[in-house]
């Protein structure tokens, strides 16, 4: 205080900064306004009209609108509601020369030290090449103007890439049911005078702006990687070894059980980290095992659409379609057949029943994002039970009740009238009515812990198995793809977890009966994951955040089970239920009847 009063008295100024600790920095978000080229949410792909990437499902719908505050910048995240579809700014490139290639954003004179980007590219040459996404222009009110070339693999990413460089940090992802998708904050250093407009046009690769700041100085943070395991499960365990089956049987039930996107690396992480020891997994303890090629019709990675459409109707489509052949044909899948053949079917996942890996094996639809058809579908299959989470529920009623369908019907209030018990927990089905068929909407938090799954397959167990005929039962765990899509080893092995006693439920019941096959698969890899245990520590790596081309195992037990060992197709599979079944899979087109027009 004394020095302060010295530095006065001799008539020097003092900033307030200078007594205590430095200001924090300042921003404003710009509003993107006239600026803004399309919506984060695109419906239907390829459409030429845009929304995000004119992708379909494969958006950024998933973004929240409001602030998103990123190292401590605030970001202006618009609501596609609220602006009548005109949310963010999106450049086409060459991949979508269809789509606006240049974009305007006025701005009320703000002055700052740098602008942020909250954006991302696709559709990307390969970043050592650094070829220029786009050119920023930053227009001052003093009539100059700042040029940037804004190159990916140094100022921006590729959106579908965990990949990030020096002035694209990688600060925002989130699965958006299709892939892991991510944003990048990259900062450009300004003039320091007022701004009146900035402008971007599109050069090599189409080029996304979620938001964008003006501010001061700061250091942007990144995601960091937390690929390390402490959570404490509970895990089955077989009640004795399993017995040998007599070859050349024919099962009177399947079970099918999926984990998406778990492969080898999930199987062998989850042992390692619960057994600490590979093949102590209930799956990895049935006496027949393999591998299974996952590719889709043209392309070597498949997503959850085309391979559910694959294991379910034994023929290979383009990714996105559920239950069409490339040319939008209808397939037939074994689901379906059962259920002409007088069998009982039931279908459990932890995902929305309208999610891609459930819907291939009752829809027939062009893209796995029109959730309005799938639902209709549903309603049309006649299956016994059609268990997934809540969020699928919307796509079952009309706007006007709430619900997200693009028309009017409501479907939940049909497939009520038609006998439907909906219920929301594990209480519920297994208390509803046996001469009842049941529609599930789980509620948020009851497919969250390890047996959630077993405990929903054991009460469809006891409701399927009073069909004199025989049943068809598929169950899918959908949080194994979040831990690859993710690289998070938690989700990995809690999922991976979840199907293991879903298996063991699905096991015990074909010991206990002996006419039961039980299947155990997945749909694909995600994330390309790798570990190793070495004097008690496991070392845990994730090479990618998206699908891959890697096979998976197949696990099988029961009558017919020698017929999967091996190496196998995906298609392979419906082929040999169909085949145990004396049943013949359709041709495309085959069939005409389409419940969904």
């Amino acid at each position: 205080m004394k020095m302060l009063a010295f530095l006065l008295s001799a008539g020097l100024s003092v900033s307030f900064s200078a007594q205590c600790a430095h200001a924090a920095p300042a921003f404003t978000p710009l509003p993107l306004g006239t600026g803004a080229t399309t919506a984060f949410a695109d419906r239907q792909a390829d459409d030429r009209q845009g929304g995000w990437t004119d992708q379909g499902g494969n958006d950024l719908s998933v973004m929240k609108p409001g602030t998103l505050k990123i190292s401590g910048i605030p970001f202006s995240i618009l609501n596609d509601a609220e602006t009548g579809g005109k949310s963010c700014v999106v450049l086409g490139g060459p991949q979508r020369s269809y789509l606006t290639q240049t974009a305007n954003v006025p701005v009320d004179n703000v002055q700052g030290a740098y602008l942020y980007l909250l954006h991302g590219a696709a559709w990307c040459p390969p970043a050592k090449e650094q070829k220029m996404t786009g050119v920023l222009f930053v227009d001052y009110a003093d009539g100059s103007t700042s040029e940037f070339h804004v190159r990916c693999g140094r100022d921006v990413a590729d959106w579908a890439k965990p990949d990030a460089y020096k002035n694209a940090v990688r600060v925002w992802t989130a699965y958006n049911n299709n892939t892991q998708v991510s944003l990048f904050a990259s900062k450009f250093k300004l003039k320091g005078l007022a701004v009146k407009a900035v402008r971007l046009e599109a050069r090599d690769s189409a080029w996304m702006v979620a938001a964008m700041t003006l501010g001061d100085d700061t250091r942007i943070a990144g995601i960091k990687k937390r690929l390390t395991l402490d959570k404490t499960y509970t895990a089955p365990a077989l009640a004795a070894p399993l017995p040998a089956v007599p070859a050349r049987t024919a099962p009177k039930n399947i079970i099918l059980v999926i984990g998406d996107g778990m492969g080898a690396g999930a199987v062998k992480l989850t042992a390692l980290y619960q057994h600490k020891a590979e093949g102590r997994l209930v799956m990895e303890q049935l006496p027949v095992a393999g591998d299974c090629h996952t590719v889709s019709l043209g392309s070597n990675v498949t997503d959850s659409a085309a391979a559910s459409t694959a294991l379910a109707t034994g023929f290979k489509t383009k990714n996105g379609h559920l239950g069409l052949d490339p040319d939008k044909r209808r397939l037939t899948s074994v689901a379906e057949l059962a259920r002409q053949q007088g069998r009982a079917v039931g279908i459990i996942t932890s995902d929305a029943i309208t999610g891609a890996t459930p819907s291939g094996f009752y829809a027939h639809v062009g893209s796995r994002s029109y959730y309005s058809q799938v639902a209709t579908f549903a309603a049309a299959c006649g299956y016994e039970v059609l268990i997934g989470n809540a969020n699928g529920k919307a796509w079952f009623a009309p706007k006007d009740k709430g619900g997200k369908r693009d028309d009017t019907r409501d479907v939940l209030g049909e497939m009520e009238a038609a006998g439907y018990a909906v219920i929301e927990n594990h209480e519920a089905f297994e208390q509803a009515p046996s001469g009842r068929r049941v529609l599930g909407f789980m509620a948020k938090g009851t497919l969250d812990n390890e047996t959630c799954l077993s405990r929903l397959t054991d009460a469809a167990l006891a409701r399927l198995s009073r069909n004199d005929k025989g049943f068809f039962m598929m169950v899918e765990c959908t949080i194994t793809d979040g831990g690859g899509h993710g690289n998070n080893p938690e989700l990995t092995v809690r999922g991976t977890l979840q199907v293991d006693w879903a298996v063991h439920s699905a096991v015990e019941y074909a010991r206990q009966h002996g006419d039961t096959l039980v299947l155990v698969t997945a749909d694909h890899e995600t994330g390309a994951l790798t570990s190793n245990l070495t004097d008690g520590k496991l070392a845990i790596d994730y090479a990618t955040t998206s699908h891959t081309d890697m096979p998976v195992r197949i696990f099988a037990y029961g009558p017919g089970a020698e017929r999967f060992g091996g190496t196998i197709d995906n298609t392979d599979i419906a082929k040999t239920v169909a085949s145990l079944w004396s049943l013949t899979l359709p041709p495309p087109g085959a069939v005409q009847d389409d419940p969904a027009k």
